[in-house]
């Protein structure tokens, strides 16, 4: 199946989501008011984060079985240890979240008023985390066979369900609580829905440890943790250094153009998701170039235009989407991000390409180089200049993470 078809399923899996999506955080927002908002998004941003204790093992998957698809006996070894090993991890994780519910409330500055609430809320977020990634993983096993159009099908409910259902509680109670049971039990509902789908594969395989198996998976998955570790890091920490550093009233202002960015990464998560298996099937030098330059031209034809209309028109985006308290320095937060994120899109091809060919340790050790620079240009920069300093600091990093790795794509290929 084409790099166009598969990315074109991928596509037609966000197209619903985000018509539910964009309502339904313009309803949070107006009902939970900008600081439950804040918190709601910092909430999901820490579960989105806690995807480290993955170990990498979903990309590893996708690329394990795009390599092994025709040999049953591999695959089922790959399935029944990346479900024992993620099965495990993600309880770990979830218990590290739950336990930890009262030092992450303190770390975020959060007022006298609505610190039990945030630690309950996190503390049910906790629950979600096993869920989300044997959700994940056992996608990534279609996603190896490059089952797009079945995966999509899959994500259109999903997806619906993650962005709908917390909307459709707090129409019940303006709480953050019941925005995240909203979230929980969008998670359950995922995961009943990708087993059913994906039950055949799960099923056979069974929970048997194999150690040559599970020892390849977590090598290529480690250095791949590195960067799951690190690049959420600095795609998250921003929020949470403002609130930490300014407040949790401050953080809405600058997450709901941040958010709003997110939505537009539609299309590079589509066709990322699509280049990755390809790259990874594939031997022959001169079709993968072939493959990448496609993907490089879709992806630019794509973005460019989203960017253009978002940079010029993000002031009554940002009204009619959150309400008029998200006028003014939301908007020039929007136009600023788009910069950078016109840049992350680009990166996401080098960045597929790079650990296609097995090299996720160079990844790892960008990522790593980008750590401390980073950290320090934030600090300066949100100490100076609030939360469009915290704006200027992530665009400038994508920037440079693109070039980095599109120099160092074409030195490792």
């Amino acid at each position: 199946m084409s790099l166009i078809k598969n990315t074109f399923w991928n596509l037609s899996g966000y197209i619903i989501p985000s018509l539910i999506a964009i309502p339904s955080l313009g309803y949070l927002a107006r009902h939970l008011g900008p600081e439950k908002f804040g918190l709601f998004t910092l909430a999901t941003a820490l579960v989105g984060y806690a995807s480290i204790f993955d170990a990498g093992l979903t990309r590893a998957v996708i690329r394990e079985i795009s390599f092994y698809r025709d040999n049953l006996k591999e695959v089922k070894k790959i399935v029944s240890n990346s479900t024992l090993i993620l099965t495990v991890l993600g309880l770990l994780g979830g218990g590290c979240i739950y336990f930890g519910a009262g030092n992450i409330v303190n770390f975020l500055n959060i007022k006298d008023g609505l610190r039990v609430e945030t630690k309950n809320a996190i503390e049910i977020l906790g629950i979600t985390l096993p869920l989300f990634l044997l959700n994940q993983v056992w996608l990534g096993i279609l996603e190896g066979y490059e089952q797009f159009k079945k995966i999509n099908f899959i994500k259109t409910f999903n997806s619906s369900f993650i962005v709908g259902l917390p909307a459709f509680f707090v129409f019940f109670n303006n709480s953050l609580i019941y925005a995240v049971i909203g979230l929980l039990s969008a998670r359950l509902l995922s995961i009943i829905i990708t087993f059913v789908a994906c039950k055949h594969h799960i099923i056979t395989s069974g929970l048997k440890l194999d150690r040559s198996t599970a020892t390849r998976l977590l090598k290529y998955g480690g250095w791949i943790t590195v960067s799951n570790i690190i690049s959420p890091l600095m795609a998250y920490l921003d929020r949470f250094f403002i609130s930490n550093v300014l407040g949790a009233a401050h953080v809405a202002f600058y997450t709901a153009p941040s958010e709003g960015v997110q939505r537009l990464s539609i299309f590079p998560g589509a066709l990322s998701r699509a280049v990755f298996p390809k790259l990874s099937s594939l031997r022959e030098k001169k079709e993968k170039n072939k493959q990448k330059k496609l993907a490089y031209a879709l992806m630019a034809a794509a973005i460019l235009p989203l960017c253009l209309v978002g940079f010029i028109f993000s002031e009554q985006i940002m009204v009619t989407w959150m309400g008029s308290e998200f006028s003014g320095t939301p908007s020039l937060i929007l136009k600023i991000l788009i910069v950078g994120y016109f840049f992350n899109c680009i990166a996401q091809i080098p960045f597929a390409d790079i650990q296609a060919a097995g090299k996720s340790k160079t990844t790892a050790f960008l990522h790593l180089s980008e750590v401390v620079p980073y950290f320090a240009l934030l600090f300066m920069l949100v100490n100076f200049y609030g939360i469009i300093g915290a704006a200027f600091a992530w665009s400038i990093r994508t920037t440079i993470d693109c070039l980095l790795l599109v120099w160092l794509n074409n030195k490792v290929r």
